[in-house]
């Protein structure tokens, strides 16, 4: 890809290979037990799947992006339609007649906390030669950023071609891998959370006590750096041989749904920044991101972001971003 591909924007070249969701979002004032009905008090229908997501987050971070996933032919419009909204490119997104799109239930309550329950659909079939096309752009200083709602061979390939092409490849490794032919041997970066870094270590056989023990074991035994995030305790992280803590700006959460893809999306997008100002923006991307419903229409753009880092605090307060 050039540095004008996609939206035109100047920056880093991000090629998303991911799902792309309808998410249903239902508020509840708490999740529904065994053969219990609720009431909920809103629903919304919009853009999400975590490839989608993060394709937004990097493009609102000023990254230049593609993104190569699977719609529906007969439900898929509106969906591209919001990614091209966001200066997205497109065209590696396969329109399938006989597939509907993938959806996402998502149901929120009143703490902010979220259920989700997903459909793949047409994610499950995107086509290897949308990938092979799309990666033949791919050259040193690019990144190329991977989830684990497709099929793992399709990561995997994906991975291999743009390590060949000198690409950064991120994987974000959510949902949690649960088997050895779920992982992607040619990150080169791994953003995870708690439960899937317990995950990843235990297919790696890394048995540690602890999240510093576990990061470091799993480095190691994947050869790729590692961030992990902390919810309210911000990020931990062991990136180009330097190892730390980052703190989460305190804020009041409304929907934590899309918290985490902000902050892979934000920190792909801002290879350009030293580790420690990359960081501080991906964080406080995602704090902005729970403050607001929805996935895709939740992240905040870089000005936004930008504005808050300037913005001291207390490093000793938490927030409920993951």
């Amino acid at each position: 890809m050039s540095a004008d591909a996609g939206s035109g924007r100047p920056g880093t070249n991000v090629l998303v290979v991911g799902s792309v969701n309808i998410d249903d979002a239902v508020r509840v004032p708490r999740f529904p037990g065994p053969g219990e009905t609720l009431s909920a008090s809103a629903s919304d229908t919009a853009l999400g799947g975590k490839g989608a997501n993060q394709a937004v987050a990097a493009a609102r971070a000023g990254a230049s992006v593609r993104m190569v996933g699977a719609v529906g032919e007969r439900d898929g419009s509106a969906m591209l339609a919001a990614l091209e909204a966001d200066g997205i490119e497109t065209d590696g997104i396969a329109r399938l007649e006989d597939t509907p799109s993938g959806r996402a239930f998502v149901f929120i309550d009143d703490a902010a906390e979220n259920s989700i329950v997903i459909v793949p659909g047409a994610n499950r079939a995107i086509p290897e030669a949308a990938v092979r096309e799309a990666c033949r752009a791919l050259g040193p200083g690019d990144v190329l950023l991977l989830q684990n709602e497709i099929p793992a061979a399709v990561s995997r390939l994906a991975a291999g071609l743009a390590r060949g092409a000198g690409a950064l490849v991120v994987w974000n490794a959510a949902p949690a891998p649960v088997s050895a032919e779920e992982l992607v041997p040619d990150a080169d970066l791994l953003v995870v959370n708690e439960h899937e870094l317990a995950s990843l270590a235990a297919l790696h056989g890394v048995a540690e006590a602890d999240v510093d023990g576990l990061m470091a074991g799993l480095a190691r035994a994947a050869g790729a750096d590692v961030i992990c995030t902390l919810g309210a305790a911000g990020a931990a992280y062991g990136v180009a041989g330097g190892t730390g803590r980052a703190a989460a700006r305190p804020v009041e959460a409304v929907d934590t749904t899309a918290a985490g893809d902000t902050f892979a999306g934000y920190f792909a997008a801002l290879s350009d920044l030293p580790l420690p100002d990359r960081l501080r923006h991906a964080l406080d991307a995602a704090s902005l991101a729970v403050t607001r419903p929805g996935a895709s229409p939740s992240v905040p753009r870089r000005p936004e972001v930008e504005l808050l880092a300037r913005t001291p605090f207390d490093t000793t307060e938490r927030n409920t971003a993951r």
